[in-house]
């Protein structure tokens, strides 16, 4: 079958890997490069490297309607798409013989939007997955196809969960694919009722407010790591907390209170604290929480705020 792939992030890639086995990839679309880094230089999408190492057609259009003529000159029997980043309007979504499917990282309706994977660590789900979808011009409205799930655990980290979650929707189109194009599949539709919206994560959304329980407040550091990044301040500098642990410690009283815990930082929460491993202080490099605790030259009024 020739397949058109829309994607930006490595999320996408143990799917290309597994569709070039069995299909032929005749073109690739992703966003324009942009920029990144201190020095803003223009940086490609994962998905375009992949596309340039495997020698596929690769197309960049800063709105992907003005690519229809040249979607439609490859004939595509299918339009697979994984973390694109651009609404894709109906008249793209209808030129492939067998229309156009989207990868979904969680268990639809739940978390349409940008940042399902993310949600699911964040409100502390014990399940996550991925959906496969007939796309329509809505975001992450269309009938399903496939589900496949996976279960979590109160430690498991984002980019944890983002591989596996990659690797498991690779498997997912391995299974679906050729039930698909053998007809074999009747979409089933959403329940619409039931769908709860995940948004873009910003900056702010990353703050810490330590009058939230231990476990709260780790849930957005294993969810907000390593962008944007979980972060508080000291002092009126902000620090950025990468890593922690969940610690049965109610000895301080005040939130975002700083003290020694077995030769490493406690933080105090509103329900227990959290144990600092490893965090980055505004201008300096990555340490552990020890590192960090040997630079405080004293613990007398260091309150994170």
């Amino acid at each position: 079958m020739k397949i058109i792939f829309a994607g930006t992030t490595e999320f996408g890639i143990p799917t290309l890997e597994k569709l070039k086995k069995q299909n032929e990839l005749v073109l690739i679309i992703t966003q324009p490069d942009k920029p990144a880094g201190r020095d803003k230089k223009l940086a490609p999408s994962p998905i375009k490297l992949w596309a340039q190492k495997n020698n596929i057609p690769l197309i960049q259009p800063e709105k992907i309607i003005e690519s229809k003529s040249q979607i439609s000159d490859y004939e595509p029997d299918l339009l697979l798409v994984a973390a694109y980043g651009q609404i894709i309007p109906k008249e793209i979504l209808d030129i492939p013989k067998f229309k156009s499917i989207n990868i979904h990282g969680s268990i639809l309706p739940k978390y349409r939007g940008a940042s399902p994977i993310q949600s699911a660590i964040l409100n502390g789900d014990n399940v996550t997955g991925i959906t496969l979808i007939q796309m329509d011009e809505k975001m992450d409205h269309g009938p399903m196809l496939a589900v496949k799930s996976l279960p979590l655990d109160e430690t498991i980290t984002f980019p944890e969960l983002y591989q596996k979650m990659g690797v498991l929707a690779a498997d997912l189109v391995d299974e679906t694919l050729p039930k698909w194009f053998a007809g074999a599949i009747s979409p089933v539709e959403q329940d619409h009722a039931a769908a709860t919206f995940c948004k873009p994560i910003e900056r702010a959304d990353a703050k810490i407010d330590w009058a939230k329980t231990a476990m709260e407040i780790n849930r957005k550091i294993r969810s907000f790591n390593p962008e944007p990044g979980t972060w508080t301040t000291l002092s009126g500098k902000p620090i950025k907390i990468l890593s922690a642990e969940v610690i049965k410690d109610h000895k301080i009283e005040l939130p975002g209170k700083i003290y020694a815990f077995n030769g490493e930082p406690a933080v105090k929460c509103m329900e227990n604290a959290l144990l600092l491993k490893k965090v980055k202080p505004d201008g300096k490099n990555e340490m552990s929480g020890k590192d960090y605790l040997n630079g405080l030259r004293s613990l007398n009024d260091k309150i994170f705020v």
